[in-house]
């Protein structure tokens, strides 16, 4: 299963950040080594992340949101995504079906 996640930093003070940062990249890096990351890019401008990420269960990607060092000073949305061949599969099939009926 992918996940699109979007994940934006709150109003923090740079004290805190300094702290923070470290740690937010080291767990990504290790996210990254272990092949729960497919795609990572920094938001210019917006202080955030946008990861697409591959689990095997809700309960991983719970862990994978909730073990950032950032995940209390954050916002985040999260977004279930499928390839575009997958989803063009299941129109054909749906169209299939419903020209039956």
């Amino acid at each position: 299963m992918k996940f699109l996640i979007l994940q934006r930093s709150k109003d923090v003070p740079v004290e805190i950040w300094a702290k923070l940062f470290p740690a937010h990249f080291k767990y990504l890096d290790g996210l990254e080594k272990d092949g729960k990351i497919e795609v990572s890019y920094h938001m210019i401008g917006q202080q955030g992340d946008l990861l697409i990420v591959e689990v095997s269960s809700e309960e991983e990607l719970t862990r994978i949101v909730g073990d950032d060092p950032l995940f209390f000073y954050s916002e985040r949305q999260v977004y279930p995504i499928t390839s575009r061949e997958n989803h063009r599969k299941y129109l054909e099939q749906f169209f299939r079906k419903q020209s039956k009926t």
